[in-house]
């Protein structure tokens, strides 16, 4: 027992200085807040076996938990899960962030229908005011995909600002848009390094009854994991050989996107700092929150699952349930009345909802 609680201390604590860290160059001392949560229930577990024991390890486990409340406190939602109202209050925006995968088109079967229709259904329920998507499929083609942004105009949403960062055969793209129901005027793309698997950072400044609010979003580096590295992964949770062998080209990933992302996150922060006006910011960070990215990048903003959700919040819907990777985060002029998760199986990614009173 003493050997386990020293192990689980062992990966807790270097998850504690992660924010003071450059894991540009230290990557691997990022690699523990992977399972945090995992790590910090763990310690919670003995803690209580060693006051029950009355054992003097209970005070070390107790000083060890403590020396990570920071990341606590960025991790788990401490609310008790509420009904998302459909309703919303005036003087407020309705913010929907989703990872949308291509709107699951690029990986459906020849001929189906796949997950579209539903996805653009499940959109227009929500009725949210600005629309924050990654990974958004779109084509000059309607022969062979029917058109994503006229679909969505038809909805009511009559300005976007959308960025392609892939294009394939010259007629199909993939990018990042922000769609409004208020006018847009500005609109800015900053681009990242071409060698890097991250979209653009992109920002639209709109003007909601005389106010003007900065609603940004971006997709940070990808460990762009296939189904080879899914099957190895799967393989580690059961000591398996095979997964131990290709376990090298997993870690390899991992390395290159907290390296990119590291420096990604600074350009985030530098555009949030210069903003005029309060900041909305959405995306999928492809990190965890208890890493330097998403330190670096909340800075002095509200997390919106922090002030209103519960537990871990997982949006990844693979691989770990402590993946918790896309974030809405808003300046602290605005109030967070109510947050939702989207448990729904088109996107690898679920999409999460706010609404932001000012």
């Amino acid at each position: 027992m003493v050997f386990i609680n020293i192990c689980l201390i062992a990966c807790y604590l270097p998850v504690c200085i992660i924010p003071f860290i450059n894991t540009a160059r230290h990557w691997y001392i990022a690699l523990p807040g992977l399972i945090f949560p995992i790590t910090c229930l763990g310690l919670i577990f003995f803690i209580l076996i060693w006051a029950f024991l009355r054992s003097r390890w209970c005070w070390i486990s107790v000083a060890v938990l403590l020396l990570g409340t920071q990341q606590i406190v960025s991790v788990f939602g401490f609310h008790l899960p509420k009904t998302f109202e459909s309703t919303k209050n005036e003087n407020t925006l309705r913010i929907l962030q989703w990872n949308v995968t291509s709107w699951n088109e690029l990986k459906k079967k020849r001929g189906s229908i796949g997950f579209r229709p539903d996805m653009l259904e499940l959109v227009k329920e929500q009725k949210a005011d600005i629309l924050c998507f990654e990974e958004f499929f779109e084509t000059r083609d309607t022969k062979y995909f029917p058109g994503n942004i006229p679909a969505i105009a038809q909805m009511g949403y009559p300005y976007h600002y959308y960025v392609p960062t892939i294009t394939w055969y010259r007629d199909f793209e993939t990018g990042v848009v922000i769609f409004s129901k208020y006018p847009i005027i500005d609109s800015l793309k900053i681009s990242f390094e071409e060698t890097t698997l991250a979209e653009h950072l992109i920002y639209i400044d709109i003007k909601v009854k005389e106010k003007i609010f900065r609603v940004l979003t971006t997709h940070l580096q990808s460990v762009k994991f296939d189904e080879d590295d899914y099957e190895s992964l799967s393989q580690l949770k059961h000591i398996n050989k095979e997964g131990l062998k290709d376990s090298r080209t997993i870690v390899s990933k991992l390395k290159k996107g907290y390296t990119h992302r590291y420096l990604q996150a600074e350009m985030v922060r530098q555009e949030i700092e210069k903003s005029p006006y309060p900041v909305i910011l959405c995306g999928d960070f492809n990190d965890v929150p208890n890493s330097s990215t998403y330190f670096r990048i909340k800075g002095k903003l509200q997390d919106c699952f922090l002030k209103k959700g519960s537990f871990l919040g997982r949006t990844f819907r693979f691989i770990s349930p402590t993946l918790r990777i896309d974030y809405i985060l808003a300046d602290k002029k605005f109030t967070v009345e109510q947050f939702q998760r989207i448990r729904v199986p088109y996107s690898d990614h679920y999409p999460v909802e706010a609404d932001l009173a000012w």
